[in-house]
């Protein structure tokens, strides 16, 4: 007879999934915050219970190649700027199409 390990007969990950009800305006503007922040709403979540219990929280590393959303758009708007200086037609791309079907 085999040892049955519980944790593969249930598939317990180690992790509890839980849903609880919030008003829908604060999860939008946690959501928001996290997504500047380049976090996950779960991560947040875990470290204000974690703080709750007046438990250490451990230090916190930021993803790599994640910027905050702020960065993000910045940087986004910097390569946009590049190409257009870099373009050899600097027509919009709509306006190449209608041209090169005639």
């Amino acid at each position: 007879m085999h040892a049955v390990d519980p944790s593969r007969r249930y598939r317990y990950t180690g992790n509890m999934k839980a849903t609880i009800d919030i008003p829908d305006t604060l999860y939008r503007r946690v959501k928001a915050r996290a997504a500047l922040d380049g976090r996950a709403i779960r991560d947040v979540t875990i470290e204000l219970y974690t703080e709750w219990l007046g438990e250490e929280l451990p230090q916190r590393t930021p993803p790599i190649g994640r910027a905050s959303g702020a960065e993000w758009l910045t940087r986004w708007q910097e390569l946009g700027d590049e190409l257009l200086v870099r373009a050899v037609d600097t027509r919009p791309a709509s306006e190449i199409i209608v041209t090169e079907r005639r």
